[in-house]
């Protein structure tokens, strides 16, 4: 998915954010964002929103010289996820569905509103009631059925990570998939709060199957610049579940793989591509 005119928008309040995110220093906070704009104003139409904000985010890292400046919101995401899945576990949501594999699914696709990069403010209630709908609400696409069938004819699927937080959602679609024929994708280095192989170990994804990273630090998925040991597991995949905007925006013109996008619909240049509306829950074989 090429980078649309709504998306520059995004990426320019991202600027800000992260150089609010990285730094308190205000001269810092300025070359970042001059920097940033620079990028936008020579960034080229033909590529993805998520390769335009790694180089600006890249800026940030240059200039603070802080690796990781969303670390302690990601370890703040990830208790809160904690919090909510023990409730889950506890209140035997899956144990009381029709459909355990549908509900796994619905709680995966809730947790993708943990999202940093869209400018979303999130409180604990917002996490809560995100999961709490997915109960009830519609999904957009083909839907869990076409995904259940496509997991029991498959021998090796590849599921790619998106968000800290968002990756104990995880486990409950990992829990009710073979786990023996999964490889769980993460990122190679920190990004906004994209999950890393600490997010995988501190949230015991590590212990349900096996886990790497993509090596690369950008948002989404960009396979020119993915580890050759990703790109052999990538080929490898006769199934791959993919979560979040950044991987839908980065792999969507990719057609000779089997992909299921699992997301919430978060912005409009999202949601038109794939033709569902705004904060819709999405789960499609695109």
């Amino acid at each position: 998915m090429k980078i649309s005119r709504e998306c520059i928008y995004c990426l320019a309040r991202q600027a800000v954010e992260i150089a609010e995110e990285a730094t308190s220093n205000i001269t810092m906070q300025e070359e970042i964002i001059k920097r940033a704009l620079k990028e936008l104003g020579e960034m080229n139409f033909n590529e993805t929103a998520p390769e335009i904000a790694f180089r600006m985010h890249q800026h940030a890292k240059n200039i603070t010289g802080i690796n990781d400046p969303y670390k302690r919101l990601k370890e703040q995401y990830n208790e809160i996820a904690k919090e909510i899945y023990e409730r889950i576990i506890e209140e035997k949501w899956l144990d009381k569905a029709e459909d355990p594999f549908d509900m796994a699914c619905r709680l995966a696709i809730a947790g993708n509103i943990i999202d940093f990069s869209v400018g979303l403010k999130l409180e604990y209630s917002d996490i809560v009631k995100s999961v709490e709908d997915s109960i009830k609400h519609d999904i957009f696409g083909t839907g869990t059925t076409a995904l259940r069938e496509a997991v029991e004819n498959s021998k090796n699927i590849m599921y790619i990570a998106d968000n800290s937080g968002e990756i104990i959602f995880d486990k409950f679609l990992l829990e009710n998939l073979p786990t023996n024929k999964v490889t769980y994708v993460v990122k190679g280095g920190p990004i906004v709060n994209d999950a890393t192989m600490q997010d995988a170990i501190s949230t015991g994804v590590v212990d349900l199957v096996k886990v790497i990273d993509n090596g690369h630090s950008a948002q989404g998925t960009i396979l020119k610049d993915c580890s050759s040991t990703f790109k052999s597991e990538f080929s490898k995949a006769d199934l791959i579940i993919s979560k979040g905007q950044a991987n839908f925006e980065t792999l969507s013109d990719i057609r000779d793989k089997n992909i299921f996008y699992l997301l919430r619909a978060k912005c409009s240049s999202v949601a038109s591509a794939i033709g569902c509306k705004p904060m819709d829950y999405v789960l499609t074989n695109y």
